[in-house]
């Protein structure tokens, strides 16, 4: 794969999207270089991370960086809007990034999670521009973004800077066949602009599915896993050029490699499984964290969020409740659900919008 290869425009995009290695959840040094030399050797070559993601930037300069040559992959980084106050703020974070990496350019420069919120602080410190000016200056190769916002902002933005040249969004089969991806989606192919999918698994949630809906993909094909589902739907969607799976384990990075090796597309019977499935999270009651752990950066007793959800969502799914309780009951005293003081900081900055004052409350009421 090269750089043209992986922009290439929707109307040019033939084939299907290749597999991308989300570096959010890393696990410790030596298994990152594990994962990554078996990415590497089976012909992949994408890394995504974030300056939010704490000690991300880092294990990949030591996994990737310092071990394999320079032309043999390609780093996405992203600066965080809610983080930039203007040109220097945005200069400070860039050569933070780099000096993280051990890099001295980026592949692809992405303004990180836009909504209404974050487009705000994007333009007042004039992120578009501050980006367009690396590109020229050739310390970025591509310039884009990551939009968690409206149908209606996502056109603003792609009118308002044409010189973003993709887009990374959140498409898996709950929020397009049941959410509003789908429109996001369909504008990006409007204004041909490639997508980078993110969240194929939604936070996991489809790779851990309550137990009829798992048995019925069971039922189809024994030997493949559930998240292997997941992947093949969100990298076969029209303009996809890129699946960002965020591997945390070889285990998934095996799993992954054997889904894309090569990809097939869903069968009009899988796809009909895939909708069965869909009525059966219709009628379980989770919570759509994705566990990124923004939120945490702004809460003031640093509540275990991401933690808490994910607990409420196992029992939701037919986890044991004692189980899980024991669990919920290692959460150090003042960073639990009980503990929020509601003073909504969080809320705006969860990409999923969240209520998530109202959510704490539902699950310390399950949980304690």
């Amino acid at each position: 794969m090269t750089h043209s290869d992986i922009l290439l425009k929707p109307s040019e995009n033939k084939g299907f999207a290749s597999l991308g290695f989300g570096c959010m959840r890393l696990p410790d040094v030596k298994e990152v270089a594990q994962m990554t030399d078996l990415y590497l050797e089976a012909g992949f070559n994408y890394f995504d991370t974030a300056y939010e993601y704490g000690g991300s930037e880092e294990k990949l300069k030591k996994a990737l960086v310092a071990r394999h040559p320079r032309d043999s992959y390609m780093v996405a980084d992203k600066i965080p809007p809610w983080e930039t106050r203007d040109r220097k703020s945005c200069d400070k974070i860039f050569k933070t990034m780099l000096s993280r990496l051990g890099l001295d350019y980026l592949d692809f420069l992405l303004v990180h999670s836009l909504d209404e919120d974050n487009e705000r602080s994007a333009l007042k410190a004039d992120i578009y521009g501050f980006a367009a000016e690396q590109k020229k200056k050739g310390s970025v190769r591509h310039v884009g973004f990551s939009f968690h916002g409206s149908t209606e902002l996502l056109e603003k933005i792609f009118k308002a800077h044409p010189e973003m040249e993709f887009v990374q969004l959140q498409l898996n089969y709950i929020d397009v066949l049941r959410g509003s991806a789908k429109q996001w989606q369909d504008m990006a192919i409007k204004y041909d602009k490639p997508i980078i999918v993110m969240e194929p698994m939604r936070g996991g949630a489809l790779a851990n599915l309550p137990s009829a809906a798992e048995a019925l993909m069971k039922t189809h094909a024994p030997d493949v896993s559930v998240a292997s589902w997941a992947n093949r739907y969100a990298a076969t969607l029209s303009g996809a050029v890129c699946l960002l799976s965020g591997m945390s384990s070889l285990a998934q990075m095996r799993d992954n490699i054997r889904t894309f090796s090569p990809l097939k597309p869903l069968s009009k019977e899988e796809m009909e499984i895939i909708e069965a499935v869909l009525t059966q999270l219709g009628k379980v009651s989770s919570i759509p964290c994705t566990g990124c752990k923004y939120c945490l950066a702004c809460c003031p007793p640093q509540i275990e969020i991401a933690q808490c959800f994910s607990l409420y969502n196992e029992f939701k799914r037919g986890g044991a409740h004692w189980n899980l309780s024991m669990i919920y009951d290692t959460i150090p005293q003042g960073r639990r659900p009980e503990d929020c003081t509601a003073c909504g900081a969080c809320v705006e900055r969860c990409p999923q919008k969240i209520d998530i004052p109202g959510e704490l409350k539902r699950v310390s009421k399950t949980l304690c």
